[in-house]
């Protein structure tokens, strides 16, 4: 077993609260023991949890969970992810169809002028409440198995689970919007009131921008984290 599949191991258990904030995850001698690797395989899987802000570490004390603000908004982490178990997650697609660039989206995904790209529409529905509208471009070249059916899953998953592509990061430009009369319906608020407008550029490890999604939030609720 790689590093790598131990990160994951742990990072999910972490996600899904199998190891509650603030608690301890077993020593690094106990840990090799479970998965059958060196200890050195399981320090390099935690000092790839520790640089994601997942776990720290206490001289003499071991390997600690940190609260989920403090990894959630510095990491590729699907909405369903996020989600606590006591929560529901739905999705539900609005709009699908196969369009062709214009120039700025073809500028944007550094492809010529008339590509086609996947778009879809979806809303993300949280115990029942409209939480956010997504609307989002893909490469269709990249993507040539995407469907409909796709859009309600986890797109992230999908991206990495079936396709293969490993994700670098995600570019987040935060910003306020007005809602139109299609989108105050969808959210359940008034026309013209102002919201949180997030655009996310998603990039695979080759540098290539895979995913460009407009998340309109029904709260406009922000946390930060400061550290000492």
């Amino acid at each position: 077993m790689k590093y790598l599949d131990i990160y994951h191991l742990l990072k999910e258990q972490i996600l899904k609260g199998e190891y509650p904030a603030g608690t301890p995850v077993e020593g690094e001698h106990a840990l090799a023991e479970r998965y059958g690797v060196s200890r050195p395989t399981i320090q390099k899987a935690v000092a790839r949890l520790k640089r994601e802000s997942f776990v720290h570490t206490r001289q003499g004390s071991g390997i600690f969970v940190n609260p989920p603000e403090f990894y959630q908004d510095n990491n590729v982490i699907t909405l369903s992810e996020r989600i606590h178990r006591d929560q529901t997650l739905d999705s539900v697609v609005l709009s699908y169809d196969i369009q062709p660039a214009d120039d700025a989206l073809a500028s944007l995904f550094a492809q010529d002028a008339g590509a086609l790209l996947i778009h879809y529409r979806r809303m993300r529905i949280i115990n029942q409440q409209p939480a956010i509208i997504e609307e989002t471009w893909m490469p269709q070249s990249l993507f040539p198995d995407f469907c409909q059916d796709t859009c309600r899953q986890s797109v992230l998953q999908y991206i990495e689970q079936t396709c293969g592509f490993a994700i670098s990061h995600d570019v987040k430009t935060w910003s306020g919007t007005m809602l139109n009369a299609d989108e105050a319906w969808l959210l359940r608020l008034s026309e013209g009131e102002v919201r949180l407008r997030i655009s996310h550029k998603v990039y695979l490890q080759s540098g290539q921008l895979a995913q460009y999604t407009l998340e309109t939030l029904a709260t406009n609720s922000v946390t930060t984290v400061s550290m000492r």
